[in-house]
């Protein structure tokens, strides 16, 4: 269902735009729940724009977000649980698989490393 309507998705949230999410406001946020092309769920709606203000904020804090990752080194746990802690809807499988969606250097934990073997080109 998301795939079919990640169009309408990102018209509704300016392209995914940070500086133009962070700004929406409550009349933005009325909008989107009366929008029926996309799923209208006002905390995940509001989590959209919190996120968008916390990666904003990182990069200013940090110069960049990719360097507020790196500032946790090999930390692994400590940079998946600030970003629990950070941003809203975001526990630990998606905070992990947002990790391994950037490209962030992770160690595979026992259930990745068997979906890996699982999966090996010959």
């Amino acid at each position: 269902m998301i795939e079919k309507k990640w169009p309408n998705f990102r018209k509704a949230f300016s392209g995914f735009t940070l500086p133009q999410v962070a700004k929406f406001s409550e009349k933005n946020v009325r909008t989107l729940l009366n929008d029926e092309g996309i799923v209208r769920n006002e905390k995940k709606i509001r989590a959209t724009i919190h996120n968008a203000e916390q990666v904003l904020a990182l990069k200013k804090e940090f110069g960049s977000f990719r360097d507020y990752l790196g500032s946790f080194g090999k930390k692994e746990e400590q940079l998946q649980e600030d970003l629990q802690t950070r941003f809203q809807h975001v526990g630990p499988s998606t905070a992990r698989m947002f990790l391994w969606s950037v490209a962030h250097p992770l160690t595979p934990n026992a259930e990745e490393k068997k979906w890996m073997s699982s999966h090996k080109h010959s």
